[in-house]
């Protein structure tokens, strides 16, 4: 049953009456967002040290490996990424779950680097790629006065993760063997969610956005489908522009403002959180103590997911998104020049709020700029972006590590790439107007 848009639905809204009415598909992000963990970098790298004993691999060719896979889940995401644009949300959602959960059974299951490498690919490309398409793309389109919120709310489902993930892990694998926690939790994950998927994606008043289904009836219109077979780049529905992801390929906002933000937290957070287990040796810090902080970092992370989120819908993500950059240079600061004592700490507090910042802005901002009808095709571009760079990152650092570089090389090119993404976007996404090649 589609219900219409709530009176009224403007920033007035309170966030409690918000959560109130939108638990449901809210919980339904969040749900979504913590199952992503499955293939998200820093719950792989929890069993790398592992993995590379078995299959007896250096740290720059496990990073190589991953790099091969992230990026073959990167190329696929260009056409798998579309499905989000043609299949309503709950069909979705149901086929992605299934197809990452039976990936980490198989994953259980590696014996020998082809199957490490497809093992990757697979979780890379439905856990990291597809399970987080699914739930942010549909919130996009659902949400417009309360986008940012709905956003950040969703994305507390991977702090979560990351929070008590580290840990658990860590101490799981002091009792049984680490094939067996990848055969176990994705059916848990599988149970507990899977049933709840239908009941959790109804609409509610307070969704103030068409969604998929509305998007496509105006498209259906005798003039939407007129522009739609033109080829048209830009779709103009009720006022508002839609563009292609073609369209968007020849604006200048993409090219020298967004693409620095899409790429960095993806690059920085992935690279840093894969190799954290040499970062922990070089600031002489055990696992054990290093695992500790993750509760700063997870808190710090959904600190900055809902400050995010409140700012995106008071300033707009427009004017909000670059400066998302700032705690990853501040994060790689400290950890460089501070000691293990305090420098530790402030990193992980720094660097949840690097992890949980960009997130509502960056997905925001492309509805902001490029619309929502095809904002399955613009984001299947946004987020190969994202996967490769956290595809490079592994490999590029694993390569740097094993020549000796320590941290002043690793912590100094994150801090460049930051600083140089912040100016880019600054500069580029004030303009107004689209900036393509007629």
């Amino acid at each position: 049953m589609t219900l219409p848009p709530a009176p009224n639905s403007n920033l007035s809204v309170t966030t409690r009456d918000f959560i109130t009415v939108e638990w449901r598909f809210l919980l339904f992000g969040m749900a979504m967002a913590f199952c992503s963990s499955l293939g998200q970098t820093f719950f792989i790298s929890l069993y790398s040290g592992h993995i590379r004993a078995e299959l007896a691999l250096s740290h720059g060719e496990f990073g190589t490996y991953y790099a091969m896979a992230t990026t073959f889940s990167a190329i696929s995401l260009l056409w798998v990424g579309k499905l989000a644009d043609t299949v309503r949300v709950e069909k979705l959602a149901v086929l992605v779950l299934s197809a990452l959960c039976l990936t980490a059974i198989l994953f259980s299951q590696i014996f020998s680097v082809a199957t490490l490498v497809i093992g990757l690919y697979m979780l890379r490309l439905f856990g990291q790629g597809m399970m987080t398409h699914v739930y942010s793309t549909a919130m996009a389109r659902r949400y417009v006065a309360a986008r940012g919120r709905a956003l950040s709310i969703a994305q507390m489902g991977i702090s979560f993760a990351e929070s008590i993930g580290p840990l658990s892990v860590v101490a799981l694998l002091t009792i049984c063997d680490w094939r067996q926690i990848w055969l176990v939790l994705p059916i848990g994950l599988a149970l507990a969610l899977g049933p709840s998927i239908r009941y959790l994606t109804q609409r509610t008043r307070y969704q103030d956005g068409g969604g998929l289904e509305a998007l496509q009836a105006k498209c259906n219109t005798p003039d939407g489908a007129a522009k739609k077979q033109a080829g048209e780049a830009i779709v103009m529905i009720d006022g508002v522009a839609h563009w292609r992801r073609r369209a968007m390929l020849r604006d200048r906002r993409f090219w020298f403002g967004l693409l620095g933000l899409f790429t960095v937290p993806n690059f920085s957070i992935t690279g840093l959180l894969f190799h954290q287990i040499h970062l922990a040796e070089l600031k002489n810090v055990s696992m054990e103590s290093w695992t500790t902080n993750y509760f700063l970092y997870a808190g710090f992370a959904i600190l900055g997911t809902l400050l995010s989120g409140q700012l995106v819908d008071r300033f707009t993500a427009r004017r909000i998104a670059a400066h998302t950059m700032l705690p990853t240079t501040f994060a790689c600061a400290v950890l460089w020049f501070g000691d293990s004592s305090v420098g530790v700490p402030l990193f992980f507090a720094l660097f949840g709020l690097a992890s949980g910042m960009p997130f509502s802005a960056l997905t925001a901002i492309t509805a902001e700029l490029y619309g929502t009808r095809f904002l399955g095709e613009i984001k299947s571009v946004f987020l190969p972006v994202g996967v490769f760079a956290s595809a490079l990152s592994p490999m590029m650092m694993g390569v740097m590590i094993d020549h000796g570089l320590g941290l002043p090389d690793l912590m100094g090119l994150n801090i460049a790439l930051a600083v140089t993404a912040q100016i880019g976007a600054v500069l580029f996404l004030r303009l107004a107007t689209p900036q393509i090649k007629q």
